[in-house]
C-alpha cells in the first residue's frame, strides 16, 4: 500500500483518492444486519456535539473510499464503518462540511456503508443503484434513530455532498410525512442530480427559487465549461447559484475573485476565474471530466453557504402558521 498523502483542504469533499487498495479476488457485496445507531461509534465524533442550538443539521458525507480487499480476500464495494483507516478518510470531508454548515445548528452525521468510487466510475446506473441500496438503508436507519432519539422536536436541515446528496434526496422522497416535513428548514443536496420525473413524482421534492424559501432543495454542480458536467448528471434540472441565489443566468461575483452563472442548457454553474488544473484528478476523469469543480464546491462557496443556512433558519422562524 502506498503511504497516505496530505492534500489541500479543497480536495477533502472527494477524499477517495487518499487511499489505494489492492484488488481482491472477485466482486462481492457485504450482506449483514443493519448498523445499530444507538451505538455512538456509528456517528461522527461519537455523536457528542453540543445540542445547545434551536435547529439541527443531519449531514451525509461524500464518497471517500475505493474498493478494497477484506480479511478473507474478498473484494468489497462498501465502506467498513468500523475500520479506523476508512473512518480517517471520511472524517476530513465531514469536518469541512461541519465548519461550513453548522455555525447555526447542532451537527449530526452518521457513518454509513457508502459505495466505493469504483462503483461510480463504472458509470453503470444499474450497478450503482443496486449497491446504493445498502448505503441508503444505513442512512435511513440513522435518520429514523436521529428523529426518535436526538431531534427532540427541533427544526432540522438535511444536507449532503455527492453520494451524501443522493442519500438526502432519497430521504426527502421516502421518509417525509407531514409531521416531519413541517420541521424541515431546507435540504442542501450539493453535487448531485434531480430529474423532472422525480419532481413530478415526489411532492416534497420542491426546488429552491431564492435565498429565503424553506422546505426546499438547494442543489448545484459547478464546472468551468459545459462539457465538464459529469455524464451521470445528464438530465439534471436543479440548480441555484450560491453567489446570488438566483436560478436564471444572472452572473454572481465571489469575494474570491471568480464569477459564476448558470448554464440553462445543462443546469450547472459555469465558473470563470479559477484554475481548472488545480482541481483536475486524472484517475476519475471518466466521472469528473477536466473542468469539473465537484471536489471544490464547499470551499468555493463557503461563506455563501454559511450565511444562507442562517438566512433560511430565520425565514423558517418567521413563516406564518408554524
Amino acid at each position: 500500500m502506498k503511504p497516505f498523502q496530505v492534500l489541500p483542504k479543497y480536495i477533502y469533499p472527494l477524499c477517495f483518492f487518499f487511499l489505494v487498495f489492492a484488488c481482491g479476488k472477485g466482486p462481492s457485496d457485504p450482506v449483514s444486519a443493519g448498523l445499530d445507531y444507538s451505538d455512538s461509534s456509528c456517528w461522527f465524533e461519537g455523536n457528542r456535539a453540543p445540542r445547545d442550538k434551536k435547529v439541527d443539521i443531519f449531514y451525509v458525507g461524500p464518497t471517500c473510499i475505493w474498493d478494497y480487499t477484506d480479511s478473507s480476500g474478498r473484494r468489497q464495494h462498501h465502506m467498513d464503518v468500523f475500520d479506523p483507516r476508512q473512518r480517517g478518510l471520511v472524517d476530513p470531508s465531514v469536518r469541512l462540511a461541519e465548519s461550513v454548515l453548522s455555525d447555526s445548528c447542532n451537527f449530526f452525521s452518521p457513518y454509513y456503508r457508502q459505495i466505493s468510487m469504483d462503483s461510480w466510475l463504472s458509470l453503470d446506473t444499474a450497478v450503482i443503484g443496486k449497491r446504493f441500496q445498502l448505503a441508503y438503508r444505513d442512512v435511513a436507519d440513522a435518520f429514523r434513530y436521529y428523529l426518535k432519539h436526538c431531534n427532540e422536536g427541533r427544526p432540522f436541515i438535511l444536507a449532503g455532498h455527492s453520494q451524501g446528496a443522493k442519500a438526502v434526496i432519497e430521504l426527502l422522497k421516502r421518509e417525509m410525512e407531514p409531521g416531519i416535513y413541517r420541521r424541515l428548514v431546507a435540504v442542501y443536496a450539493i453535487g448531485f442530480t434531480v430529474t423532472p420525473q422525480e419532481i413530478d413524482d415526489y411532492p416534497y421534492l420542491r426546488i429552491a427559487k431564492d435565498s429565503m424559501d424553506v422546505g426546499v432543495v438547494i442543489g448545484f454542480n459547478s464546472v468551468t465549461k459545459r462539457e465538464a458536467v459529469s455524464p451521470l448528471f445528464n438530465g439534471n434540472v436543479v440548480c441555484i447559484n450560491p453567489l446570488n441565489w438566483k436560478t436564471d443566468a444572472t452572473p454572481g461575483v465571489s469575494y474570491q475573485g471568480f464569477t459564476a452563472a448558470i448554464d440553462p442548457v445543462v443546469h450547472a454553474i459555469v465558473v470563470e476565474g479559477v484554475d481548472e488544473e488545480k482541481y483536475y484528478i486524472p484517475s476519475v476523469e471518466a466521472l469528473l471530466p477536466k473542468g469539473n469543480l465537484h471536489v471544490a464546491e464547499f470551499d468555493l462557496y463557503r461563506d455563501n453557504l454559511r450565511k444562507n443556512v442562517l438566512q433560511r433558519i430565520h425565514a423558517f422562524e418567521r413563516r406564518p402558521n408554524r
